[in-house]
């Protein structure tokens, strides 16, 4: 399915929650389509795909990990800005 262009340091709405995306994948990436950072207070990582619709997180087994407060998308996220 062919999914909105993203690049690292874009904002993405997924599940709910305003994200900037990290990296992206390779095309047919057993991943998805890229890596996001989300909640300001706890930054969590995570993986997204695209339904054809909307994005999404992807069930797995591990929800992701965090973010280091150091990590420029992280700062980003923080600061919020668009």
């Amino acid at each position: 399915m062919k999914h909105p262009d993203v690049k690292p340091s874009d904002w993405i709405e997924v599940g709910g929650y305003d994200c900037v995306v990290m990296k992206t994948y390779n095309a047919n990436s057993p991943f998805g389509i890229c890596k996001v950072v989300f909640n300001k207070t706890k930054p969590t990582t995570r993986d997204v795909d695209w339904n054809g619709d909307k994005w999404f997180f992807p069930e797995r087994p591990d929800f992701g990990g965090y973010g280091r407060n150091d990590d420029p998308y992280v700062i980003q996220l923080k600061k919020g800005c668009y």
